[in-house]
């Protein structure tokens, strides 16, 4: 049935998020730039940047993020009209994502010679199960990221229109990370004492363990939707929780009380999905001092143009590097001419302005004819990659 008064709101534009995957995307490729040689300001800035690990986190807010705003235009096309178009829902997901991505793969296929397994691994969107049990550095193993995202949106759909209204929070916000949380520990009961790495890295690219994020994201949406917003000492708790997780999972993995990757991950994720959920909630739903100063900050003309432009950045950055012979820089320590990582990323740059205005932005006008909007920030996918693989401490 339709909620009338559900089904004429408009869906509130956020211009903030725009400005916080510029942030982002600008925090994960200066991840995997390396050291200079002649700079020490820019090393300093980059050991910054490396310290507090900001990639990873970012990269759950955006798990965080995609799962709320699709989620909340799935609650509202199931409002206004008792379904929801899966032609249209994946024909708009299709427009915004495939092009890019795939250009990316061909070109890189030839540029690098991938070999059949992991080629066919890249186009089926199931990167993020090959790369582990494949860990060789690999001009794409970004996009193990997009695999999860490509994942989601296959199931989510279905999930939202065939759970009750009344049962979808607790489904959401309860049963999903919970079981998000018990698959990471399988993974570390199956594999952990047969290979450590592989365990870490499967527990950290599942979108089995993904879903944690993920699906508390949808969570909010429905929270929204039942008018149940989550801010103020809520947001506080859950980041202080996250804190103290971090804290634990260090001592533990400093003390050898956690010897299990999969396990140390495992914790983590649930840290980050809290500060996932603090941030997310922070920006949607408060109104206090701290919202309007990171909502002012993120909306500088700058950081949103970066946003506009981050998802060709995110696929593209690595594959320069690679070619440029500066992607092991980030983790083997070695440095570079400060000139050389400046072309990378300029040609970075360049390349995704040039996907932006020759293909996504025009491309995305046909989104209308799939009951979307052109260049809608909430339909943006998560871009956000990591460095490479998940690390051993």
């Amino acid at each position: 049935m339709s909620d009338p008064e559900v089904s004429s709101q408009r869906l509130e534009k956020f211009p903030a998020f725009d400005g916080f995957r510029g942030v982002a995307v600008l925090v994960v490729v200066f991840s995997h730039l390396p050291q200079v040689v002649d700079s020490d300001m820019y090393n300093m800035a980059w050991k910054l940047n490396q310290a507090p690990r900001a990639a990873y986190v970012v990269l759950d807010i955006f798990f965080a993020v995609s799962g709320f705003f699709i989620t909340r235009l799935l609650l509202r096309e199931r409002a206004k009209t008792g379904r929801i178009s899966f032609f249209n829902f994946y024909a708009r997901r299709a427009l915004r994502i495939v092009p890019v991505y795939y250009i990316a793969v061909v070109s890189c296929y030839f540029v690098f010679h991938f070999g059949p397994w992991d080629t066919l691994s890249l186009l089926t969107y199931t990167f993020n199960f090959y790369h582990p049990f494949h860990p060789a550095p690999h001009p794409l193993e970004q996009t193990w990221s997009l695999s999860v995202e490509e994942q989601f949106y296959f199931f989510w759909p279905l999930l939202v229109l065939l759970v009750p209204q009344r049962l979808l929070s607790v489904v959401t916000g309860r049963v999903i990370p919970a079981l998000a949380i018990v698959s990471g520990l399988v993974i570390a009961a199956i594999y952990g004492s047969r290979d450590n790495v592989l365990s870490g890295d499967l527990v950290y690219m599942s979108i089995f363990t993904r879903m944690l994020s993920l699906s508390l994201g949808g969570w909010l949406a429905v929270r929204e939707f039942e008018k149940r917003l989550l801010r103020g000492w809520h947001c506080v708790l859950f980041l202080a929780v996250a804190i103290l997780l971090l804290i634990a999972d260090r001592v533990g993995r400093s003390t050898d009380i956690i010897t299990s990757q999969a396990a140390y991950w495992t914790l983590a994720l649930a840290a980050y999905a809290m500060i996932s959920v603090s941030f997310v909630s922070t920006m949607v739903f408060d109104d206090g001092v701290v919202k309007r100063g990171l909502t002012a900050f993120l909306s500088m003309p700058i950081l949103r143009g970066f946003g506009h432009i981050s998802y060709a950045m995110y696929v593209v950055h690595l594959p320069v590097l690679f070619f440029l012979g500066l992607n092991d820089g980030a983790l083997s320590g070695n440095k570079a001419p400060l000139a050389q990582v400046v072309l990378a990323f300029a040609i970075t740059l360049a390349l995704s302005v040039l996907s932006y205005f020759a293909l996504e932005s025009p491309l995305s006008s046909f989104k209308a004819r799939f009951g979307g909007a052109p260049a809608q920030p909430a339909e943006s996918p998560v871009v956000e990659a990591l460095p490479t693989g998940a690390p051993s401490n």
